[in-house]
């Protein structure tokens, strides 16, 4: 199991073109083989096209093998029931997985 933790790329994380930035800077440390989690722990606040683009690249390179850990910020709970509707991909199944551990 890989994880990334998102605080390595800042406390705030705002805007598609910084997400896909963020993406393409961990991309050559992962393994498309291995699944990933992703840590929201010490980060702010993510804003959802940043957490979109991010996850749109990530599902793709790792065929959607990628795990949200639970979470209380606020930002990311707001973004992903909006992101399991508008999606129907494997973004919006791994949306849909973090939210039923939540729930």
């Amino acid at each position: 199991m890989q994880t990334i933790q998102l605080k390595k790329f800042g406390n705030i994380l705002m805007s598609r073109p910084l997400g896909l930035e963020a993406f393409n800077a961990i991309r050559p440390q992962l393994n498309s083989e291995v699944p990933i989690q992703i840590d929201f722990e010490g980060v702010l606040t993510v804003a959802p096209s940043w957490l979109d683009e991010f996850l749109i690249h990530l599902a793709e390179f790792n065929k959607g093998n990628v795990e949200l850990l639970p979470t209380t910020n606020p930002s990311v709970l707001a973004i992903l029931p909006v992101i399991a509707r508008a999606r129907q991909d494997l973004v919006a199944e791994i949306a849909t997985r973090a939210l039923k551990q939540i729930s």
